[in-house]
């Protein structure tokens, strides 16, 4: 007795001292269950452990010796883990196994449970991804990827993929291949179906991109003519040459232009570049450029000026360019003796006051041959004065004005100056002259709908003139809106209060009632307050509704009863049966 006492005294104090062993910890799996059938590649793993670890180890086998290890996460966070895509495959068994581990204590393993993926069926087969460059078999680095129920990555051809699993797989290429070459097709098909124990081939198919060529020539006086000469050739490639006839072979597809900068025949003026300055190279085509020089000749340069068609002489700052060129600031001008060529006039500011230039007649570049003369017009207008454009509208005939309560209206008017407004009637001054068109947006008279704009929707604004535009309304059939209630579905009056919103808004205090002159639109009714004592209000019916012109539509407040039931009053209470009198 004495040492069981001894020992409960021990015992106490060794609970009291904190020195009890902490429970070990202990991992037990939950699902999916042992030897169940999963019906996904991606499946979650639960276990339940004993004490609170830190983390977890998951070890996922293909044996139950765990030899051939699938999964071996050893940092897992909670008591869960979902297996990743593409880890599993279709129709095997699987044997997992989770540790716990807490402040550098680490448990066994849990029992080793197993569980069989369906659904897939085995392993599909191969998948083999080839190349040709037009036409014949091609080995080399070329980037791709094959996707899905199964994803792989490829870095050349040819390359071969096996264990996948059935379905439906594409083919997409990324970059690389043959140099110089761009992929055409895929063949048969860039997306094939791979069935059980089959297997498929994707081909990637390149072609060389076919070489394109450019060839610069020269003519003078239309013969055929070489030496130096400098030019650019600008496009997709750029290069600078320095004689003629010159080729760029190998060149690729796009826009090039050939810029004249100096040289040439001694003698001679560049007159054109044939068949044009700027030109497309296609896809193995050819073009070619001729620079065309001829003798130097001498003609005559005439600027002159006009003013609203008139001829007109003062100050004009302009730039004459070509084989010679000047800056001038007088008008008209002669040039003798000019060399023959091409010749463009600019035009940089000054000409007649307040009068602004259209245009260079016949055009700003003219060519320039011997014994001839070319003449350049610039041909300068008077602006115009400004004018006034006025907006109106009236409602059935009866002029009409925006205010509070009779409705907005938004219209554009479009012409030399653009303006919207919101406000009728509306003024808009110093409006350049020309074509001006109104344009109606929405709004307008409250129940009222446009029927044209007078006296036309396009009107010509004069220099300091006015045009009105008028945007005619009429008045729509006005309609009614009752509103009424039910109590239990049976129909109801008394005193309630709500609200009729819509274009014509009113509040009310009793049902039924019925608003008249209503204009076209869509209503609806808000309750406020009151109905049916003992009652609870259950909604509108319908919640909104559209008035059509001169139509009825009605509104129902729905109310329930959800005081108590009145019940019957009870009969008389039956007495004593009356026996025979004696």
């Amino acid at each position: 007795m004495k040492n069981l006492v001894a020992l409960l005294v021990v015992a106490l104090v060794l609970v009291g001292s904190g020195c009890v062993p902490p429970t070990p910890m202990m991992v037990e799996p939950e699902t999916p269950a042992d030897g169940s059938a999963v019906g996904s590649l991606t499946p979650v793993l639960a276990w339940s452990c004993t004490a609170v670890a830190t983390s977890y180890h998951v070890q996922i086998a293909e044996d139950a010796n765990f030899q051939a290890i699938t999964v071996d996460a050893a940092s897992v966070n909670s008591p869960t883990y979902t297996v990743p895509s593409g880890t599993l495959k279709h129709g095997r068994t699987y044997f997992w196994r989770v540790s716990a581990s807490r402040a550098g204590q680490t448990s066994g393993w849990s029992p080793a449970w197993s569980f069989k993926t369906i659904g897939g069926g085995p392993a599909a087969g191969g998948i083999s991804v080839y190349a040709t460059l037009d036409g014949t078999p091609w080995t080399g680095a070329a980037d791709f990827t094959v996707t899905g129920p199964t994803t792989r990555s490829g870095a050349a051809v040819p390359s071969n993929f096996t264990d996948l699993s059935q379905g439906t797989y594409t083919v997409t290429y990324n970059y690389g291949g043959p140099a110089g070459a761009s992929l055409a097709s895929i063949t048969p098909s860039p997306t094939q179906n791979l069935t059980a124990g089959s297997s498929l081939a994707f081909t990637l198919n390149f072609h060389r991109h076919s070489t394109s060529n450019i060839n610069v020539s020269a003519t003078l006086d239309g013969a055929a003519w070489s030496g130096a000469v400098d030019y650019t050739l600008s496009g997709p490639y750029n290069d600078s040459h320095h004689s003629v006839p010159a080729s760029f072979p190998g060149l690729p597809s796009g826009t090039y232009t050939l810029s004249y900068n100096g040289g040439g025949p001694a003698g001679a003026t560049l007159t054109s570049i044939s068949s044009a300055p700027t030109q497309s190279l296609g896809l193995g085509g050819n073009i070619n450029f001729t620079l065309n020089f001829t003798h130097q000749t001498f003609g005559n340069v005439i600027i002159n000026t006009t003013l609203n068609g008139a001829p007109w002489s003062g100050q004009v700052a302009y730039n004459l360019h070509g084989p010679v060129t000047d800056y001038h600031g007088a008008v008209p001008q002669t040039y003798p003796n000019m060399p023959s060529g091409i010749y463009t006039l600019s035009y940089y500011g000054g000409g007649p006051a307040g009068a602004t230039l259209a245009n260079i007649t016949p055009s700003p570049s003219q060519t320039l041959y011997k014994e001839t003369t070319i003449v350049f017009s610039m041909n300068f207008f008077s602006q115009p004065q400004a004018g006034t454009i006025i907006v109106n509208a009236t409602l059935d005939g009866a002029p009409w004005q925006v205010m509070p309560g009779s409705g907005s209206i938004n219209y554009t008017i479009n012409g030399p100056k653009v303006d919207s407004n919101h406000n009728v009637p509306e003024t808009f001054s110093n409006m350049p002259a020309g074509m001006y068109t109104l344009s109606y947006n929405s709004g307008g008279p409250i129940g009222g709908a446009l029927v044209g704009i007078t006296p036309s929707p396009s009107q010509a604004l004069s220099p300091g003139g006015t045009i009105a535009f008028t945007l005619n309304f009429r008045a729509q059939a006005k309609g009614t809106v009752e509103v009424s209630a039910t109590l239990n579905d049976e129909p109801w009056s008394g005193p309630v209060g709500y609200v009729l919103q819509g274009p014509y808004v009113e509040s009310g205090h009793s049902v039924p009632q019925v608003f008249s002159n209503a204009p076209a639109g869509g209503y609806s009714v808000s309750y406020s307050s009151g109905g049916p004592p003992s009652a609870v209000f259950e909604g509108v019916m319908p919640p909104s509704q559209m008035l059509p012109a001169g139509e009825n539509i009605r509104f129902t407040l729905r109310f329930r009863f959800k005081g108590v039931e009145p019940q019957p009053m009870p009969g008389p209470i039956p007495g004593p049966i009356p026996g025979p009198l004696k």
